[in-house]
């Protein structure tokens, strides 16, 4: 069995490590993330993360589009697994700390879950910060999910079937967003799906103190660059919406966590699902072992990347479906 000093790591994934070491000795890329601008990390994600989404699974056909926003029209990609309708729709979150990633940095991963749930992803451009701070994407999700549940069909999806998840920062924004939805009214929200979700703000968990170091990719310091610049102030860190392990989550739709083992995300997953249960409500919790933070991304050469997506596809599908 491996020590705490040399944790299992899938064969599969060693390899994807090595690749990513590959992309950024080709392509002269910083070591050090927490140190770069949010314009010098964006531009990191994008190339890195391009070779990962070449040979995406077809899908029958991708729209773009926008929704009225608080402050702007909120692009979104609708991605149909098949001409069939109306189907159920999960609107999809990427990650990247609230300041990096797009649309095209997890497409492939997107395009897996799409045809695994046979439901429609509504993929959403969220701002991202710094430009655009806490509660911006919070805000603009909620108005994507309020405008599907009123006007859903015009896109073929069936308005009363909506899930929402993401990964990681992404999946904070969902429970930020579910928040946000229950506290104006009921929410529309079916399910939620949480990918190593962001949901606390203590640095000093089991898994932080194991892989902060940043030997598996994101670092603590990184996660605290994050905060700094999605937040306006400290005070934004008592709002549950930013930081859900406040939160009371008492009559939450079904949600289904996924985590990572290699990850200092992990005791946040493993927490908040703990805090859900308590709570009552139902859905499950999986740590997959010897992987690491933002795995999601990884779908073509990591298979156990397929795997978590295509589980919690049907984890979704099933509850949207009845």
């Amino acid at each position: 069995m491996a020590s705490d000093a040399e944790p299992w790591v899938d064969p599969d994934m060693q390899l994807a490590l090595a690749r990513m070491a590959e992309i950024a000795r080709e392509h002269d890329l910083p070591a050090d993330r927490s140190r770069m601008t949010p314009d010098q990390a964006r531009h990191r994600m994008e190339v890195d993360r391009a070779w990962w989404n070449q040979d995406r699974p077809a899908l029958a056909r991708i729209e773009e589009t926008a929704v009225p926003g608080p402050t702007r029209p909120v692009p979104v990609r609708l991605l149909y697994p098949s001409a069939d309708g109306p189907l159920p729709v999960i609107v999809y979150l990427h990650g990247g700390g609230w300041v990096v990633g797009s649309l095209e940095t997890h497409a492939r991963g997107m395009h897996v879950l799409a045809n695994a749930a046979n439901c429609v992803v509504a993929a959403v451009d969220y701002a991202l910060a710094p430009e655009h701070k806490f509660p911006s994407a919070v805000t603009e999700v909620a108005a994507v999910v309020e405008h599907i549940a009123a006007h859903g069909a015009d896109w073929g999806v069936d308005p009363t079937r909506i899930a929402m998840a993401g990964d990681s920062a992404g999946a904070n924004i969902a429970i930020g967003a579910e928040l946000h939805l229950r506290d104006r009214a009921r929410s529309p929200v079916s399910a939620l799906g949480l990918i190593y979700p962001v949901t606390g703000d203590d640095f000093e968990t089991e898994s932080y103190r194991a892989f902060g170091a940043g030997q598996w990719g994101l670092s603590t310091a990184e996660m605290q660059t994050f905060f700094e610049h999605y937040v306006r102030g400290p005070e934004d860190l008592a709002d549950p919406r930013v930081v859900p392990m406040r939160a009371d989550v008492t009559g939450f739709p079904p949600s289904f966590v996924a985590a990572a083992g290699l990850d200092v995300l992990r005791d946040d997953a493993v927490r908040f699902d703990a805090r859900l249960r308590a709570a009552g409500v139902p859905g499950s919790l999986t740590v997959y072992e010897g992987v690491v933070h933002g795995f999601m991304t990884l779908t073509r050469t990591v298979p156990k990347a397929q795997r978590m997506i295509e589980d919690l596809a049907g984890k979704l599908s099933a509850t949207l479906r009845g």
